[in-house]
């Protein structure tokens, strides 16, 4: 589809874009109405058949298919994960060698680590295996949140088997200029993980204030000392948190009759590692990831099913929970792709390029995009359709300006990675505070000086690395 430069009205639809997202907080409404408007100011009164036939277009594209398949299969396999317990079964072995409050923080670190499949399981499952014996130990919920949280969305990155990995390239691999990092989606992810800077640095960083070497600052410092003359391990505007006895069922439980046999099942370690080792295995082997994720699932049928850790419905009911789970993230997919298509008619990049590439410095590109966008991430809480949305606007004014294409990216990356953890309301963050017990709120603000360090860190890293690049 040829576009055409329609001057500063071309910065109507991203601009309509922040308004509907802070206004509404829906961002597939938001990505949706904002490409609609690209095509209303294009076409004028005759939009809606083109916007139709872009919509179809987009849900019909073969690269963009590709991945929202592999999304929608990693849904199914995380849940069926999360249903058989045997991730905690790696917690249960890994309790009996605790015997201090910094082995319970660093085994926190560890389980962060090890479940990198999906953040959502990552943090279920490691709060579920911590937090009683976290308890024990009088260590306050602010600090094992952040642990937590700071081990979910970031290793999830790092770790290339996750459904983050997968978005991300499918969104890359939609930009033409992202073609001279590498020859397919996940090519290109790979190639730009080593400019992951503030993932990396936030795995990191909890690691050194666990050992004590970054001393406890901020709202975590006063949570220790209220710890220490209280014996409050939450603070009193958490109380309503803690009024349950069943942990981790806010967000992706099933419920129906079997419930209670289900929790009576015992947690076997192999039924988290041999569906994890088939994954990995045949990825490397045949260099697909979906072929991976298929024999995930096929192993996990042959493991749980004759061996009665889920009958065959509950098997299937998995799956459809799994679909649910990952549905989202298919529809931004679709959407952020209909919404290029759409900025892309009426010249939005080119109009950038001519306004901004004279006065736009291809040393500072990559800092730029990196506070930019992870501030609209932290405003709006939209962690995935902001770097969808802002990918195919800022490629080509790295692309024009001779910024660092693979440091760009992963200046996204790190935006959206800071986005998931700073950001109050976001998913993770509200799952990592459910999952510990404590207001989001609370967490969020005690985290704060952390955030700040490491955040300041990577913007220095990607200033440095933009001069050094151009």
């Amino acid at each position: 589809m040829d576009g055409t430069n329609l001057g500063i009205i071309t910065l109507i639809p991203a601009l309509s874009f922040l308004v509907f997202a802070l206004a509404t907080k829906k961002c597939i409404l938001s990505i949706m109405l904002s490409g609609i408007l690209g095509y209303i100011l294009y076409y004028k009164a005759e939009f809606f058949m083109p916007m139709i036939d872009a919509i179809l277009s987009a849900s019909c594209d073969a690269d963009n298919n590709y991945i929202v398949i592999i999304c929608l299969l990693f849904g199914c396999f995380v849940q069926l994960l999360r249903q058989s317990k045997g991730a905690v079964a790696i917690g249960d072995l890994a309790r009996k060698y605790i015997k201090s409050e910094k082995q319970v923080l660093l085994m926190t670190w560890l389980c962060g680590i090890v479940i990198f499949i999906d953040d959502y399981l990552s943090i279920l499952v490691t709060a579920n295996c911590v937090l009683t014996l976290s308890d024990e130990y009088k260590t306050p919920r602010e600090m094992l949140c952040y642990i937590i949280n700071t081990t979910s969305a970031p290793v999830c990155l790092i770790i290339p088997i996750s459904a983050w990995v997968v978005f991300f390239s499918g969104i890359f691999g939609q930009q033409k200029e992202a073609a001279v990092v590498g020859d397919s989606a996940m090519s290109i992810y790979y190639h730009i993980m080593p400019y992951f800077f503030y993932p990396f640095l936030c795995v990191i960083f909890v690691l050194l204030v666990i050992l004590g070497i970054v001393p406890k600052m901020g709202g975590i410092k006063k949570a220790y000392q209220r710890v220490a003359e209280t014996g409050e391990l939450w603070p009193a505007s958490s109380n309503m948190q803690n009024q349950g006895d069943e942990l981790g069922e806010v967000m992706g439980a099933i419920t129906d009759d079997n419930a209670k046999e289900e929790k009576e099942i015992t947690p076997h370690l192999w039924a988290f590692i041999v569906p994890m080792a088939v994954v990995i295995i045949v990825t490397l082997w045949l260099g697909d990831i979906l072929y991976g994720v298929c024999c995930g699932i096929f192993a996990c049928f042959i493991l749980f099913v004759p061996t009665k850790i889920m009958s065959l419905g509950k098997f299937c009911d998995s799956c459809y929970k799994g679909l649910e789970d990952m549905l989202f993230i298919a529809v931004v997919l679709v959407t952020s792709l209909f919404y290029r298509e759409s900025i892309n008619l009426i010249g939005l990049p080119d109009y950038l390029i001519d306004v901004a590439g004279p006065y736009m410095s291809a040393a500072w590109l990559p800092a730029i995009a990196f506070i930019l966008i992870g501030l609209v991430c932290f405003a709006t809480g939209n962690i995935w359709s902001i770097p969808a949305v802002c990918t195919p606007i800022i490629l080509p004014l790295a692309a024009s300006s001779g910024a660092s294409i693979p440091l760009t990216l992963g200046a996204i990356i790190s935006a959206a990675c800071f986005g998931a953890q700073a950001c109050f309301y976001s998913d993770v963050t509200l799952l990592s505070a459910s999952a510990c017990r404590i207001n989001n709120v609370d967490y969020a603000v005690a985290q704060l000086p952390y955030i700040g360090i490491v955040t300041a860190i990577s913007f220095i890293g990607y200033v440095v690395f933009g001069f050094a690049m151009s």
